[in-house]
């Protein structure tokens, strides 16, 4: 790499031919950007002894020099600014045609220079900067119009470059000294950042580049990630092949969406959102023993495969999924607005198309998911807990073998946590009846649409031109007939917005506020003619009080509940899981092992354990390693084992003890007792929520490890916190008896830690202001290793403090990890 300050006019004369590589984004500046620029350069311009800094310039050499004389290079970083350079340059060599009195530059002189273009090369390298894609063409047609204005300039709607070189044309008309502008440009400075091929890496010097201008999508840098590191031959194959197809497929559809539908789908986890799920793309991409270019198509064909399940998912496709019902099905999901379980349904799409899910399980997997959706959102129940539970039912439906559609419907109607647990009929039934249903509108248009299509299975309407209509008017207590059949003017408020008294009209303007007998009468629209059965009550009654509404609104609850229903799964697969699930709460309460009790600081090297059997006054210690060395120097992981052996060496007998109850601390207590009192289960499960709710308001803690207030209620000693990898993690540890807290990051293997360890002063430069840092030793004799950081801490006090430093030490460990990326 070679890296140098340079006059950004200087970079376009000589033979250097700047090409931006197809993965780059379009020119994407728009007027704001460009203000910004001719800002500079004007500033710059009036100031004769001022030089303005414009960013850098990356780029690598492509080959040698070509026989024409050229230099092709490849814009790694610089394209935006370059290419509105080149506008601005038109522009200038446009007026100084038309306006040929004395300036300091002219037409002729831009062009000789070779700003522009270079009049004595032919073809492709005649031209200084060559855009990708569209914007090639566009840009090339307005260099050719500038040397030469009989040439045709075809004008494109909604075109960049158009736009921006029409805002530079009217900027040079109304200066008044158009030299400031050439002054200016003579004096813009960058940074030319020259790249070795074979040698640089592009895609970590253009990340690391702290470029001017509109920041890059994330779409930009996963697409840069993706095709930067290939070989150039490979490059424009690799892009028109997938990464081209899958833009048009997603079309208008937001990218960094679909990307992080994709990755809870593949790695069936939550992903953060936002700038860290670049980080974590980047980890999940590289970790293959594939070669890389093996690596990458085999990443960009799943992707493009996904794009193509995923905009049928969202009703972006005209021919959609190819199902008519599959396809009604998932746009009424999609009519309730709740993305937080696209990945769900994008898994299953994927399942259908891949025959591990015939086509009347998707079905009924789709009508599931939208019932406990609805269901949901009339019981007004918060969907922050669907980020952790989408990702868990794809693991548990891809790890279940059987029906997927009978395992999802069992998984449902098991999980039992109140944030994500589904309403029961009589839940569902008690807010449609009890429930303001008039707003939000949407959703009530939904209710009402979806009642009425119950009768219509097979020709479901849309409803685009109807509104909510009021039976009862908003304004009805204005009026003598409404307030007499009402009865008592008191239950109005409680009757007008209620499902028995809502319906849906074409002809809402129409009916607006008249009594019941001119709304049953009328021509057109009225009640009498109405042919909704949502509203069949209505041509047979005579008035409208509160026993009429409420007669009504039962049947369409009882309706919803045929609509909307709830989840059915067979007897053995609800036994099955609810099995599954005692075993696993069996296997999280036993999970407390010897060495556990000193990784949570209950036990620590040098401790003493003593005999409390009788007969027997063996004495050991605890390692460092977390293991037990009796006086004879023998190690033993656990308490069993190494009172056996003890009991053996003093006595001959070879017995089994459970040696949880016969070891005991200084202090008297046992080991089962420290075991089941590892701090008390309740202080610890409030200490564990009171911290979550806390870090939950911290905006820079939910960027990196996502809202923490749903996890589920945590009793133990420690809570892991994951960063998206396999072989470490970062830990809060809680220590009540030793009045401490600490973070660690956590690592299984072995290499990765040396390698950090191997950065100590850098990771403890980050760890500074949190208190002393303890490492393991890269060579200790163990599987696994840490470091740690530890703050002291008064548990009967207030804990706000506590929780602070756990947060932004958790943060900092994640910065940590961020070393080893």
């Amino acid at each position: 790499m070679d890296a140098g300050k340079k006059i950004l006019l200087d970079l376009f004369t000589g033979s250097l031919r700047f090409v931006v590589p197809v993965y780059q984004r379009r020119y994407s500046w728009g007027e704001a950007q460009c203000r910004q620029l001719w800002s500079d350069i004007v500033t710059a311009g009036r100031h004769p002894d001022r030089t303005h800094f414009t960013g850098s310039i990356v780029w690598m050499q492509e080959g040698g020099i070509s026989p024409d004389g050229v230099s092709r290079c490849l814009l790694i970083d610089g394209q935006q600014r370059l290419t509105s350079v080149t506008l601005l340059l038109i522009a200038l060599t446009e007026y100084a045609r038309e306006h040929p009195e004395n300036h300091r530059f002219s037409a002729d002189m831009v062009i000789d220079r070779g700003y522009i273009v270079d009049k004595y090369v032919a073809g492709e390298g005649r031209y200084k900067l060559t855009l990708s894609g569209d914007d090639r063409d566009m840009l090339q047609r307005l260099c050719d119009h500038a040397v030469d204005p009989s040439r045709p300039n075809h004008e494109e709607a909604g075109s960049k470059l158009e736009a921006n070189l029409n805002l530079f044309r009217s900027l040079v008309a109304a200066i008044d000294d158009v030299n400031v502008v050439w002054n200016g440009l003579q004096r813009l400075e960058v940074v030319s950042v020259t790249l070795d091929q074979g040698r640089d890496e592009p895609q970590l010097v253009f990340e690391s580049m702290n470029s001017t201008g509109l920041d890059l999508d994330t779409s930009d840098l996963v697409r840069n990630y993706m095709l930067m590191g290939c070989p150039m031959a490979e490059q424009k194959t690799l892009y028109d092949d997938y990464w081209l197809p899958m833009e048009r497929v997603l079309g208008n559809l937001s990218f960094d969406t679909f990307l992080h539908d994709w990755m809870v789908v593949t790695l069936k986890s939550p992903v953060v959102k936002g700038r860290a799920m670049y980080s974590e793309f980047k980890r999940f991409a590289a970790d293959s023993s594939l070669p890389r270019m093996e690596r990458i198509r085999d990443l960009l064909a799943n992707m493009l495969e996904y794009a193509r399940y995923y905009a049928a998912v969202k009703g972006a496709v005209t021919a959609g999924s190819g199902d008519v019902d599959v396809d009604h099905r998932l746009e009424s999901i999609q009519t309730l607005d709740s993305t937080v379980t696209d990945p769900l349904l994008l898994y299953m799409f994927a399942a259908w198309k891949h025959d591990r899910v015939n086509r009347d399980g998707l079905m009924r997997v789709l009508a599931d998911v939208e019932s406990y959706l609805f269901r949901r959102m009339v019981c007004s129940v918060s969907s922050n807990g669907l980020n952790k539970l989408v990702p868990s039912l794809i693991a548990r439906l891809e790890s279940v073998e059987g029906d997927p559609a009978e395992t999802f419907a069992a998984l449902l109607l098991t999980e039992t946590a109140k944030a994500t647990r589904m309403p029961t009929d009589e839940e569902f039934k008690q807010a449609l009846l009890g429930e303001d249903l008039y707003r939000p509108t949407p959703r009530c248009k939904y209710l009402l649409a979806g009642l009425e299509n119950r009768n219509h299975p097979k020709d479901p309407r849309s409803f685009n031109g109807y509104t909510i209509e009021h039976i009862m008017p908003q304004n009805a207590m204005a009026h003598a007939e409404w307030r007499d059949m009402l009865g008592d003017p008191d239950r109005f408020p409680l009757l007008v917005n209620s499902l028995g008294n809502l319906t849906l009209t074409a002809y809402n303007s129409e009916l607006s506020d008249g009594t019941f007998d001119q709304k049953k009468s009328r021509a057109i629209g009225g009640y009498d003619s109405e042919y909704l059965s949502i509203s069949a009550e209505l041509h047979d009654a005579t008035q409208w009080d509160e026993h009429s509404i409420a007669q009504r609104g039962v049947r369409l609850a009882d309706l919803a509940l045929q609509v909307w229903a709830s989840p059915k799964a067979g007897e053995r697969v609800m036994r099955l899981l609810c099995n599954r699930n005692v075993s696993q709460r069996e296997r999280e309460r036993n999970a407390i092992d010897f060495a556990d009790l000193c990784r949570r600081g209950i036990l620590s090297a040098g401790d003493v354990l003593e005999s409390r059997y009788a007969g027997v006054n063996a004495t050991a210690t605890v390692t460092a390693d977390h293991r037990i060395r009796l006086s004879n120097g023998e190690l033993f992981d656990s308490p069993s084992g190494a009172f056996r052996r003890a009991r053996m060496l003093e006595t001959g007998e070879d017995k089994q003890i459970n040696g949880w109850t016969v070891w005991k601390i200084a202090d008297g207590r046992t080991l089962n007792e420290l075991r089941q009192a590892a701090g008390n289960p309740a202080l610890r499960r409030d200490l564990w929520n009171e911290m979550y709710n806390y870090a939950a308001t911290r905006a820079d803690f939910v960027a990196v490890y996502g809202d923490p207030s749903d996890r589920k209620p945590n009793s133990a000693t420690w809570a892991s916190f994951g960063v998206g990898s396999k072989f470490c993690h970062p830990d809060g540890t809680l220590n009540i008896r030793g009045g401490y807290i600490t973070v660690d990051l956590y690592f299984t293997d072995t290499f990765q830690y040396s390698k950090l360890y191997g950065m100590k002063d850098s990771v403890e430069r980050i760890l500074l202001d949190l208190g002393k840092v303890i490492w393991d030793e890269p060579d200790a004799d163990k599987k696994n290793r840490h470091l740690w950081v530890r703050h002291d801490v008064d548990f009967s006090g207030d804990m706000t403090e506590a929780y602070q430093w756990m947060t932004d030490s958790l943060l900092a460990m994640r910065n940590v990890y961020d070393l080893l990326v």
